[in-house]
């Protein structure tokens, strides 16, 4: 009597799969079919809660990029209001050139230049030092300073040369021909670097080597009619911050410097801004009513609507009536929330009539006013560790991998319920294949016997 056994295989996930050759195989391979879905109904759950967080991050990374735009655009503002964006107009650019930089803010000053200033100056005796030979010992002063030049020879080129490393900055060192060609005469020519009048000398040896001296005279100058005539040791002068003038020339009256903003570099950066706003308003938008986005009933969509509100509506109580809201720059709000700018028109009008209302409007990151409050406002969201969209990006990756840890341990699991389960319906469908063999063989015999029973009785 032969015997045939069920044929095992194994899955490409190392899962064995079932092969029945009974009358019953289809109903054990039901059994396996309907475990595993059940038990993998779990995963699926989770699968698809998976996909509704990736959503979700996906969407808040969305939300980064746009508000991260809108910071920009908020610095933007700032730069154009900066040093950067202001010019000086000087009524006579033949006494003094002027430039601005950060801090500078717009403004009327005038200057008279009594006298530009003068640097001190020196022209030694015939240098006669060679590079042979020990050098000597040198001193220079200017005024009550004193410097030890220790130069590596006494040829004029290595004194020149140990006099511009050695005395600070305080003179500038040159060697000169003030012969002929055919006769050279070569000096050593020093020269203050500040305007003084300190008289500068070069001992060698405790004599001096000086021909001719000429004391200087440090620059002289008013701001402003004050009466008060400042002096100066550099004809470049400081007369407000971020406002510097380079003194050209005397002056026989006040030269007027007009500080201005340019509206321009502000119009386009309110633009800019305008834009970068409406941007990530429409994306806020779109995670509310019918078709809303992934991030639907979050709390975080109220945050950052909440927060764009306060950029939009923020007033100013800085006692000026001429800007305290950004409508008063030609910013205003349409029905469906977004924003809308003139083109600069309302911005030219009030620099032309206030100039320093707008700046006080909006101050500065730091210093209060609009872009101080937009800055901290949107920090606040952006901000790449504690902002609101990094620190909920970080918690729906966090969930994001949780879940997926989930889903492979559930996985493995149903794996092993699978292999558990195919193993005994193999086992089974190999007994019942046997026992219909069995039971085939016997029929098998008893017709046998009975054909021969009829055939022997009938004889």
């Amino acid at each position: 009597m032969g015997t045939s056994a069920t044929s095992l295989g194994t899955s490409s996930s190392g899962v064995p799969t079932f092969n029945g050759s009974s009358q019953y195989a289809s109903q054990l391979q039901e059994v396996i079919t309907n475990a595993v879905n059940a038990a993998s109904e779990p995963i699926t759950a989770l699968q698809n809660e998976q996909t509704t967080l990736t959503n979700q991050s996906n969407e808040v990374s969305t939300m980064e990029t746009d508000f991260n735009a809108l910071q920009t655009a908020v610095q933007g503002i700032q730069n154009a209001i900066g040093g950067s964006s202001l010019s000086a107009d000087v009524s006579d650019p033949s006494v003094v050139s002027a430039s601005v930089s950060d801090g500078a803010t717009p403004g009327s000053y005038s200057i008279q230049v009594n006298n530009i200033g003068s640097y001190s100056t020196t022209l030694t005796n015939t240098w006669t030092g060679t590079a042979s030979g020990s050098p000597d010992t040198y001193v220079l002063s200017v005024g009550s300073q004193t410097y030890n030049i220790k130069p590596t020879d006494n040829s004029a080129t290595s004194v020149a040369s140990a006099i511009n490393a050695q005395s600070d900055g305080a003179v500038q060192a040159t060697v000169v021909n003030v012969g002929s060609n055919s006769s050279p005469d070569y000096r050593i020519s020093l020269q203050s670097t500040a305007l003084t009048s300190d008289t500068i000398d070069l001992t060698n040896n405790g004599s001096s080597t000086s021909a001719v001296q000429t004391a200087g005279a440090p620059a002289e100058y008013e701001i402003n009619n004050s009466g008060n005539v400042v002096s100066s040791d550099s004809r470049t002068v400081d007369i407000a911050t971020g406002v510097t003038l380079n003194l050209l020339s005397g002056s026989d009256g006040p030269v007027s410097i007009d500080v201005s903003q340019s509206t321009s570099a502000l119009s386009d950066a309110l633009s800019t801004f305008v834009s970068a706003y409406n941007t990530a308003q429409t994306e806020v938008l779109h995670q509310r009513g019918q078709n809303a986005g992934p991030l639907q009933a979050s709390e975080l969509v109220d945050q950052l609507q909440q927060v764009l509100s306060g950029l939009s509506t923020y007033s100013s109580l800085n006692g000026s009536t001429t800007v305290g809201s950004l409508s008063d720059l030609g910013i205003t709000m349409n029905d469906d929330g977004s924003l809308s700018f003139d083109g600069g028109a309302a911005l030219e009008s009030a620099e032309s009539s206030d100039p320093s209302a707008v700046s006080a409007f909006l101050g500065s990151a730091t210093t209060g006013g609009f872009l101080e409050s937009a800055t901290k406002a949107l920090t606040g969201v952006s901000d790449p560790t504690t902002g609101i969209l990094a620190t909920t990006q970080t918690d729906y990756q966090n969930e994001i991998s949780s879940i997926g840890t989930q889903i492979s341990n559930k996985q493995a699991q149903v794996s092993q319920l699978q292999t558990s389960l195919t193993n005994q319906m193999n086992s089974a469908d190999a007994l019942i294949n046997s026992l219909e063999q069995q039971y085939t063989y016997l029929s098998d015999v008893l017709q046998s016997q009975q054909i021969d029973d009829e055939a022997y009785h009938g004889d």
